[in-house]
């Protein structure tokens, strides 16, 4: 079983890789950052499906940038 920081880590560059491309808009990158989580969470967590779906969403998120607290508006 692979570590999850290291599957972000790849997710990560994937999507800075399709980003280069300029393939896929910029505002879609999240998505494609899930969907690769998703397929990373099928292939390589141990466990039932929907846990291995549920995980790989997780990890897309977090290489996404999703859960970075400091990215969200702050009020004033």
């Amino acid at each position: 079983m692979f570590e999850f920081a290291v599957i972000v880590a790849i997710i990560t560059g994937l999507v800075q890789v399709v980003k280069q491309t300029e393939v896929v808009p910029n505002k879609a990158m999240p998505i494609v950052s899930i969907v690769l989580g998703m397929a990373a969470g099928y292939f390589f967590i141990e466990g039932a499906v929907d846990e291995r779906i549920f995980i790989g969403i997780a990890m897309g998120l977090a290489a996404s940038g999703l859960f970075d607290v400091a990215k969200l508006p702050k009020r004033k």
